[in-house]
């Protein structure tokens, strides 16, 4: 379970390091904040929509933030067993 929890920490660190994938997440919040903003008063559900996509790239760069974390606990705890 805790090789898991590392392997999975390790996935994730990738991640948040990968050009490319900030590239895209870049893209997208800024497309997202450009519809929020230039959005007509009347045009309620178009803004509701680009912030949800705003709230779910947060929620995505946060659980990966806590598995990096998670992964650096397990990491310490294997440590600390092999002494």
């Amino acid at each position: 379970m805790t090789d898991q929890v590392i392997r999975a920490g390790r996935k994730a660190q990738e991640l948040l390091e990968d050009e490319t994938f900030n590239m895209a997440l870049t893209k997208i919040e800024n497309e997202q904040l450009w519809i929020f903003k230039s959005s007509k008063p009347e045009e309620s559900a178009k803004r509701e929509m680009a912030w949800s996509m705003l709230r779910a790239i947060d929620s995505l760069k946060g659980e990966l933030t806590k598995t990096i974390d998670n992964a650096k606990v397990a990491q310490r705890a294997l440590e600390r067993v092999n002494k």
